[in-house]
């Protein structure tokens, strides 16, 4: 036989198995350091991609630049035309100075509609509120009339300098050169082209002019 139990023993107390104050308190905090570091981590790439997005935009933008520039420098031809006043201009002509920098005339003008048209274009080149843009016009010869077609190339440039490379070989800081005489060639045999960008520094191209 199983002896009774005393009846004046009391049933043990349960033991609680949920959290204290002192451990959510805890949890809470160690929870809200974590998301802290993880937002402040999330920040970081997010700010880091932004940066290399906008980089590579950039990048993107001064090569198509020196493609276009460097595609009209060196399909240059000797080919003289009229402004819209009716006076002669070079083949081309430019200088580091004004806002006008470099105006040639080029060939190789595309042509996928077959329409009745030259393939030869003039183009200008123009330094105005820290952009480079891009003139072109659908007459070589132009009248009073004849509006250019502008486009914005490039942005953000603190300063353009041009130099050509005379028959000689010698840099001029301006075509046709100030000491030029009938006898020189219309066109360079090269033109130096320097880009001062506001993010990026210098960057100068060395173009070789077929014709000249």
């Amino acid at each position: 036989m199983r002896a009774a139990l005393p009846t004046n023993v009391s049933p043990r107390p349960r033991t609680s198995s949920g959290f204290t104050l002192l451990e959510l308190v805890v949890a809470i905090a160690i929870f809200g350091l974590m998301a802290a570091m993880a937002y402040g981590g999330l920040g970081s790439v997010l700010n880091t991609r932004d940066h290399a997005d906008r980089q590579a935009d950039r990048l993107a933008e001064v090569q198509k630049a020196w493609t276009i520039i460097g595609r009209d420098i060196t399909q240059v031809i000797d080919r003289s035309v009229r402004d819209s006043y009716g006076s002669d201009m070079p083949p081309l002509l430019g200088s580091s100075y004004g806002s006008t920098v470099l105006e040639l005339s080029r060939s190789g003008r595309r042509n996928p509609m077959a329409q009745p048209r030259s393939s030869l274009q003039r183009i200008a080149y123009l330094f105005e509120d820290e952009a480079l843009q891009r003139q072109s016009w659908r007459v070589l010869d132009r009248s009073s009339d004849s509006e250019a077609q502008s486009a914005q190339l490039l942005t953000g440039i603190k300063a353009v300098e041009l130099r050509f490379m005379d028959k000689n070989r010698e840099w001029q800081p301006q075509w046709p050169g100030a000491a030029a005489v009938p006898a020189d060639p219309p066109l360079p045999l090269a033109i130096e082209l320097t880009l001062e960008l506001k993010d990026w520094g210098r960057m100068s191209r060395i173009f070789e002019v077929a014709g000249g």
